[in-house]
């Protein structure tokens, strides 16, 4: 069914393959061992791909036999295009807008993505797309796991999501925030302090942005507040602030 061109990543019992499939290169995902819990995850997060149609969000082509098909994107990830510096400040701006455009597709269709970070964020000329979906909550459903649960990466996580407080699509912002901070300079908010962050020392202080890129410091420094009450009320809140940009950006 599937000709195996490579395999992209194995997590656990989840593997990603990069795979041939009805004359098209496509992105296998499927369990390779016995994991209920594993099995559940795919097939949520299954369920929340099929509620998303959008040209910044990777599209699942199909389910088959409990593997899920995506679309390949090819190119290079955000995470990849990271290793060689920061991005020039109106690349990073229009990279962020696209995962703003597509949080807020999600968003208004009950889906929080849940792990908003470089490396799933892929980049094809000048789009972004915004990928993996598999610790995505559909408000829609009944959760797998509760909020008790770590699932996230702590250098994007908002605080509440890292401390197993209730989530909800602000936790999303703050993670595009972190993203979009880490494409100006190089690092992530907070480096080496940031569980010091997360775990409410407020003696933390994010460091500087370029000074080719302050004028974003408003944005940012909102997006990161500790309280999500704080932060954009929404997605397209967010975009429209990083809307009012310099010519050129």
């Amino acid at each position: 069914m599937f000709e195996v061109v490579r395999v992209m990543s194995q997590h656990g019992p989840v593997r990603v393959e990069l795979a041939k499939w009805h004359g098209r290169l496509v992105v296998v995902k499927r369990l390779t061992g016995v994991s209920p819990e594993a099995m559940r995850r795919l097939e949520r997060e299954a369920a929340v791909a099929r509620k998303l149609d959008h040209e910044n969000v990777v599209p699942l082509l199909s389910t088959i036999d409990g593997a899920l098909v995506y679309a390949y994107v090819p190119g290079v990830n955000l995470a990849e295009a990271l290793t060689s510096g920061p991005l020039p400040v109106p690349r990073a701006v229009k990279v962020t807008r696209d995962v703003l455009r597509a949080l807020e597709h999600a968003h208004v269709n009950g889906v929080i993505h849940c792990d908003v970070k470089p490396s799933n964020v892929l980049i094809r000329g000048e789009r972004a797309l915004l990928t993996d979906f598999g610790f995505a909550k559909d408000l829609a459903l009944t959760a797998i796991t509760g909020d008790q649960q770590l699932l996230g990466t702590p250098n994007y996580m908002a605080p509440e999501q890292f401390q197993g407080v209730r989530t909800d699509h602000r936790s999303d912002l703050y993670g595009a925030a972190a993203l979009l901070y880490h494409a100006l300079t190089g690092d992530p908010p907070y480096g080496s302090q940031v569980l010091r962050f997360l775990t409410g020392d407020d003696r933390v202080t994010l460091a500087p942005l370029p000074s080719d890129a302050a004028w974003l410091a408003p944005v940012i420094e909102r997006a990161l507040r500790r309280e999500p009450e704080r932060r954009f009320a929404h997605a397209g809140a967010m975009l429209d602030a990083l809307m009012a940009v310099p010519t050129g950006a």
